[in-house]
Order: C-alpha cells, then sequence, then structure tokens
C-alpha cells in the first residue's frame, strides 16, 4: 500500500528523487522573496513596510538555509523547469500584486494592500500546510525536519500578520473586499498548486518507479484536495499569533531599514 512516510521513505534512498525536492523547496523559498522588498517600497505605513522588509529577510534566510542543506546532500541548487515554477503560475492566475503594479512607483492604496496581503496569506497558508505534511514524513532525516520546523515558525508569524492587517482594512469599511479578494486569492492558488503537485508527482514517481496506476490515484488526490479548496476557499480567520512581526519602533529611512533588514538575511541562522 502507499502511504505518505512510504512514498517518502523511498525517496529519501533515492538520490535524484532527494535531489528534486530539496531543491525544489530552496527554489521556492528564495521566489517566495521576490518583489517583497519592492512592495515595502509602495507601503507608505512606515510600520507595515518595515514587517514587510523583515518577511522578505526571513524568506531570503530560508532559502539560504535550504540551499545549504542541499550541498551538505552533495547537490547544488538549480534552476527549476518551468512545470515546476509557482512563482510563475501565481502570476498567472492573478494571485497577489502583479508585477506591473510594481513598476509604477505609486504608492500603494488600500486596495492595493488588500490584494498583496490576500496573495501572501493565501501563500504562507499552503506553505505551514506543505511544511507540516513533510515535516511528518521525513521522520528519518531529522536534520532538515529540524530546518522545517524552524521555516515552519517563520510562516505562521508571517500568515499572522498579514491576518491582522487584513482584519484592520476588513474594521475600516472593506470586510467585503476583503472576503471576496481572499476567496479569489486562495482559488488562484489552488490552481497554481494544482498544476505544480501533478509536475512533481509525475517526475518523482517515475524516478521512483511506481506503476501508472498508483501514479492516476496520486494525481486524483491532487485534484480533490484542489476541489475541496476551490469550493470551500474559507474566510477571514483570526491571526495565529498576536503582533507576529513586532518591529521595535526607530528614527530610519526607509532605505537605512531596507539595507538592515536585507543584511541580516545574510547572517547566520
Amino acid at each position: 500500500m502507499l502511504t505518505r512516510r512510504a512514498f517518502f521513505r523511498r525517496l529519501l534512498a533515492d538520490p535524484k528523487a532527494r535531489e528534486l525536492l530539496m531543491n525544489t523547496l530552496a527554489v521556492g523559498e528564495a521566489d517566495s522573496a521576490i518583489d517583497l522588498d519592492r512592495v515595502a517600497c509602495h507601503v507608505r505605513d512606515r510600520a507595515l513596510s518595515r514587517r514587510i522588509y523583515q518577511h522578505y529577510a526571513e524568506e531570503r534566510r530560508h532559502a539560504r538555509l535550504l540551499g545549504r542543506r542541499l550541498e551538505e546532500l552533495g547537490f547544488a541548487i538549480r534552476p527549476l523547469p518551468p512545470e515546476l515554477d509557482y512563482e510563475s503560475y501565481a502570476q498567472r492566475f492573478a494571485m497577489g500584486t502583479p508585477r506591473s503594479r510594481l513598476d509604477d512607483p505609486t504608492p500603494f492604496s488600500p486596495a492595493d494592500l488588500i490584494v498583496f496581503l490576500c496573495g501572501s496569506k493565501a501563500a504562507e497558508e499552503r506553505a505551514i500546510a506543505e511544511l507540516t505534511g513533510l515535516a511528518d514524513a521525513l521522520v528519518e532525516d531529522p536534520v532538515t525536519v529540524s530546518l522545517l520546523r524552524a521555516i515552519y515558525e517563520d510562516e505562521i508569524r508571517h500568515v499572522s500578520y498579514a491576518t491582522e492587517e487584513l482584519q484592520r482594512l476588513a474594521g475600516a469599511g472593506r470586510r467585503e473586499e476583503v472576503l471576496r479578494t481572499l476567496r479569489e486569492a486562495r482559488r488562484a492558488e489552488a490552481r497554481a498548486h494544482r498544476l505544480v503537485s501533478h509536475a512533481f508527482a509525475r517526475r518523482l514517481m517515475a524516478m521512483l518507479g511506481y506503476p501508472r496506476a498508483v501514479q492516476i490515484l496520486a494525481g486524483l488526490g491532487i485534484d480533490l484536495a484542489f476541489l475541496a479548496r476551490w469550493l470551500f476557499p474559507g474566510g477571514l480567520d483570526e491571526p495565529r499569533i498576536a503582533d507576529a512581526m513586532a518591529i521595535s519602533s526607530d528614527r530610519s529611512t526607509p532605505d537605512e531599514l531596507r539595507a538592515r533588514v536585507a543584511l541580516s538575511a545574510e547572517e547566520p541562522p
């Protein structure tokens, strides 16, 4: 019988499959940091801009730590094939801030903030679910599990501050807009995740020699999970951690803050 744990036990025993998994995680974290610093430049609220810069720095640190783990296993980071490019699909399905908006120097309006925060929340919710599943399945690789659990704790904070900001905007008379945009973001995320999951499963199961019938069943499982997310995108919940991205107030200019927070991504964990 194919169980998640049995699948990952076989994966860990196969060098190519192990490399694909770890490389996908490392590149995914690096991609998740793309444009966060540009978003922060568009945010007039200094406290929120600071949180977004901190988010940016932490995602870069995650990518660096996963890249280091990949090297410890004897591999090097490589670009992902197009069918595994989650960020490209997210942009295609209009999840979060479009790059064209970031090219416009005009500060973000409340509507722009809602689009960004809903996209970020949808992506971080997915990251939390994926990290939970991986940590449970990869128990035979405790070093990687420890790293994934540390990243998980940061992702909880990221989704919490996005939720807090969305609650503030909802309380300022934009609840319907927040709920509508959040549902759209979760559905867009589900479409991106479905395509990447199918491509990832096909590659891994082919590497590991699973029969076609098992691959078909795995694909059905992915489609059922997508359908549940699409039909029941949920509403605006409560943050898991209050004041999750608290940063002490100071008088730094935006450029000084950006340089300092970005530099923190390069510091040892």
